[in-house]
């Protein structure tokens, strides 16, 4: 097996945020990543019921055959242990294939922020990040003038994104046990949303 995804899409699972995800934020981008890498990019966001057994082993799959991830911040993303696995992953790799450092400074992680953002953790605070929290409005028109001014915002985004997908490291199928085996051993946690807001350590 080799990569899947160019980019897994990490984000606080609500009904809304998914359809302004596919809706609005997805073909923006889809379209300046195009114009950089001359192909479509491969989206993930996961759809699933955040129940079954089998779910997150799929998660962990797809999340190790991704080259990329979005992290969509709200003040509700620390507090999912889904989301800050899927962030703590990435960060991860990040570090092991020698990321954010003199030699190699770009990353494979990239925040945009869709809601608050004034206290992201300190492992993502250091990262340039995206803000577009004026353009997170789940009613907005296709045509809207929110439209137009995501559409400008995620132009650098899609321009990064296709830098980093260009350059990710050769893939690695550790990276899809490691996340399968954390993501079951989360799975049978009891929730306690008051313990959230830490990235996990691998």
């Amino acid at each position: 097996m080799a990569y899947q995804h160019d980019i897994f899409i990490s984000y606080r699972r609500q009904e809304l945020t998914l359809e302004w995800i596919n809706n609005q934020f997805i073909p923006l981008l889809k379209h300046h990543i195009f114009d950089e890498l001359g192909r479509d990019p491969q989206f993930y966001v996961d759809t699933q019921l955040e129940s079954g057994t089998t779910w997150p082993v799929s998660l962990g799959s797809a999340l190790g055959a991704s080259r990329t991830i979005i992290p969509l911040w709200t003040k509700a993303f620390p507090k999912s242990k889904w989301c800050s696995c899927e962030l703590g992953h990435m960060l991860e790799r990040e570090k092991r294939s020698g990321f954010r450092t003199h030699d190699k400074p770009s990353g494979l992680v990239f925040p945009t922020i869709i809601h608050d953002g004034e206290k992201l953790p300190i492992a993502i605070a250091t990262i340039q990040k995206t803000e577009i929290q004026e353009c997170y409005n789940v009613r907005m028109s296709k045509y809207s003038p929110k439209a137009e001014i995501l559409d400008d915002l995620l132009k650098p985004l899609g321009k990064a994104i296709a830098d980093a997908i260009n350059n990710a490291p050769d893939w690695k199928q550790d990276w899809q046990i490691e996340a399968e085996n954390s993501f079951m051993q989360q799975f049978y946690i009891k929730d306690d949303e008051s313990t959230q807001g830490q990235l996990p350590k691998f």
